[in-house]
């Protein structure tokens, strides 16, 4: 049987310790200080897209405030990180090093952040800290939209998420936002996905069909479209080779559910309260909507509104509250998100990112760690020759990075499982108790866990064993039984 598995998160911290003692007073000394510190940070999320597919819309659904400016403000150039803080803090942390205190307001919910004087070219990303519960075990990346028109812009996005030949980008791994499959969408992905273990796969990266409520000018069956092109491109090879799903989301209806108001509510009873031929002409257009004889409503509420809920999001509240099926902000805001796809895309990122932050984080470790040690060895600094052949049996025996490199095989469809099978290699995958992994009752006893363990290992040892199975197919047999092999050996 194989030894008990390794606690990976241990095991990397060693060696980056180890890296750390050569690399004093070295050029890389510094970045292996932040790799070192990065081990007990929260998982790194990056939200990526081309210029209004709704990115910041997006981060303030998932943070479930109004944080990120959703209009182009000169702050938006730049890469914004939101990590969680006791207290309210925005900085500039600055290419040159160091980092400036960034005076900060808020209006009408949202974080307007002052740069001053200080160049953009100078700045390397704007830090917030803020005491949200959901960045507890999250920092997002909010970046600069790909396609931009001001080149810098774009530029700022690549060289903070895209592997460089330094090691990998700040992100460990990626919500990429996009309406439709562009071939700059496309060529981005490419670029962000690396086929090693110790770089990025399709499992890291998500792909969002954003603005799902605009599709088909806004009609009632725009989120019924969303999810089937949603389905069609999930199905497309192109994107499962680089991306591990596909979700369809409405941000602006997630946002606006996360941060209704009372008096947003009041408003659009004012319009539900209109007979239904009213109600329908003045919702046909954004046009109708703003002309002031058809509402009852002023000229900046309309606007307001507008903003904040689109055509379609006015449509959707409006008629869900004439027809009694919501009757209070609370029913609304929980419809609205409910109506959006949010909670589907924070089911995914539970199950796909919570569950093996761990071992992203140690992989995205492992790859930072390896260009510092591999350009200490070409400066011939003693013990790091050593230090590159640990990375590489580490990366060898670790069950968690073999289960993370055959989940990427699954989802990309270069390995095709039953149903059931790709279930399993799921449940496998994550972290858990040996009886969940399993997939037994959280009260299974040891000699149970031990049975269903060893049983398991036979059944994907035979099909390693079976000549009719091709390579890929043996590659995953093997790993499949090694992580049982190594939960048997856990139990004992």
């Amino acid at each position: 049987m194989a030894r008990p598995q390794l606690d990976l998160i241990a095991e990397v911290r060693h060696l980056a310790l180890d890296v750390q003692r050569i690399a004093a007073g070295s050029d890389v000394a510094g970045a292996v200080d932040a790799i070192v510190a990065r081990l007990d940070e929260p998982l790194r999320l990056a939200i990526v897209g081309r210029v209004k597919a709704g990115k910041s819309t997006l981060l303030n659904a998932l943070v479930g405030e109004r944080l990120a400016p959703t209009d182009a403000g000169e702050c938006t150039r730049i890469v914004t990180w939101y990590r969680h803080a006791l207290g309210y803090e925005v900085s500039a942390v600055r290419r040159a090093g160091g980092r400036s205190a960034l005076p900060f307001r808020r209006e009408d919910g949202v974080l307007r952040i002052d740069a001053g004087d200080m160049p953009l070219e100078s700045i390397e990303r704007i830090d917030v800290g803020w005491p949200a519960q959901r960045l507890v075990d999250l920092t997002i990346i909010d970046t600069p939209g790909l396609g931009s028109i001001d080149d810098r812009s774009s530029e700022r996005t690549s060289s903070a998420l895209l592997d460089r030949g330094e090691g990998p980008g700040q992100a460990d791994a990626v919500l990429y936002l996009m309406r439709h499959l562009h071939r700059s969408d496309a060529q981005f992905l490419e670029a962000f996905i690396e086929r090693s273990i110790a770089h990025a796969s399709p499992v890291n990266a998500v792909v969002v069909l954003s603005r799902a409520d605009e599709i088909g000018a806004a009609r009632p069956d725009a989120l019924a479209s969303a999810r089937s092109i949603a389905e069609r491109y999930a199905a497309d090879p192109r994107v499962r080779d680089l991306a591990s799903g596909v979700v369809p989301i409405a941000g602006l209806l997630a946002e606006t559910g996360a941060t209704l108001r009372q008096e947003q509510y009041d408003w659009l009873s004012a319009i539900a309260r209109l007979d239904a031929q009213a109600r329908d002409d003045l919702l046909l257009s954004v046009d109708r909507f703003r002309d002031p004889e058809r509402s009852p409503l002023a000229t900046d509420i309309r606007e307001e509104l507008l903003e904040r809920f689109g055509l379609f999001g006015l449509r959707l509240a409006v008629g869900w509250m004439a027809a009694g099926a919501v009757s209070s902000a609370t029913q609304l805001s929980r419809a609205l998100i409910d109506a959006s796809g949010i909670r589907e895309l924070q089911r995914l990122l539970a199950d796909r990112y919570g569950a093996r932050a761990d071992v992203l984080k140690a992989r995205s470790a492992l790859a930072a760690l390896r260009a510092a040690v591999e350009r200490l060895e070409r400066d011939r600094v003693a013990g790091a020759a050593e230090l590159v052949r640990a990375i590489d049996r580490l990366e060898a025996e670790s069950g968690d990075l073999a289960l993370l490199r055959l989940q990427h095989l699954v989802q990309s469809g270069r390995i095709e499982l039953p149903a059931d099978e790709e279930s399993e290699v799921a449940r496998l995958s994550v972290s858990g108790s040996p009886a969940e992994r399993l997939g037994l009752p959280l009260d299974a006893d040891a000699a149970d866990v031990r049975d269903a363990a060893i049983a398991a290992i036979e059944r994907w040892r035979a099909v390693a064993g079976n000549p009719l199975s091709d390579r890929p197919l043996v590659e995953a047999s093997e790993i499949v039984s090694r992580a049982y092999e190594q939960i048997h050996a856990a139990i004992g």
